[in-house]
């Protein structure tokens, strides 16, 4: 589907005129954005209204991504620049295909650069930019500076911990593929928490019986 046919197509469904047709894509030609997210800044059209339009046009699931809980191995799959470029985000892993929630799914050249970096076929999923752009800040925190994780290697270790569980988390960091090790040390973590929680609640109650004592 080029840009053209998206537009004949939203002005045979009454969703925009004609005039707001050429004047997205004048905008378009300008700003190099989609003709999609022109339409959308310049308020001819809710995202919402688009990404459901698209779906049915081209049979492509839409998803509501702002309440899904997409796994960190899932995420691991794609790199934050690749997704920053393409705004697009990995969801969910079926069987050797990864679901990847994207502006716009017809775009050839995005798909081809999800699935080299994620080194399996991908799916396309539809989904709002906005939501899209939500999920990356959340799922993808801003990388901190190269030099300053380089400096921070490079200097020398400080009052180490002298705790069996941290050394448990190191010897994890040091086998294994990195998917196993990370996700052996997310639920290492994840125990500590618990226990952490379960220490916390023993010594409230203990203050409350001194209390009420």
């Amino acid at each position: 589907m080029h840009r053209q046919n998206l537009g004949e197509m939203l002005v045979a469904a009454n969703l925009i005129d004609e005039v707001q047709m050429q004047i997205a894509l004048a905008e378009q030609r300008q700003s190099g954005r989609r003709f999609g997210s022109t339409l959308v800044d310049l308020k001819f059209i809710d995202e919402n209204v688009l990404a459901a339009f698209l779906s049915k046009q081209i049979d492509v699931p839409c998803i509501s991504l702002l309440h899904v809980d997409i796994p960190k191995k899932v995420l691991r799959k794609l790199p934050r620049s690749v997704v920053m470029d393409c705004k697009a985000i990995p969801v969910r892993i079926e069987a050797d295909r990864l679901e990847v929630a994207m502006v716009d799914p017809t775009d050839i050249d995005e798909l081809e650069k999800l699935e080299k970096a994620a080194g399996m076929t991908v799916t396309p999923l539809i989904a709002p930019e906005s939501s899209i752009a939500t999920m990356i800040e959340r799922c993808y925190p801003e990388e901190r500076d190269i030099d300053d994780t380089v400096s921070a290697r490079q200097r020398p270790p400080r009052n180490l911990p002298n705790d069996p569980i941290f050394w448990d988390i190191v010897a994890e960091m040091e086998s294994g593929d990195l998917d196993q090790r990370l996700t052996r040390i997310e639920q290492k973590l994840e125990q500590t928490w618990v226990l952490l929680e379960k220490i916390l609640r023993k010594l409230e109650n203990e203050g409350a019986h001194r209390v009420e004592r």
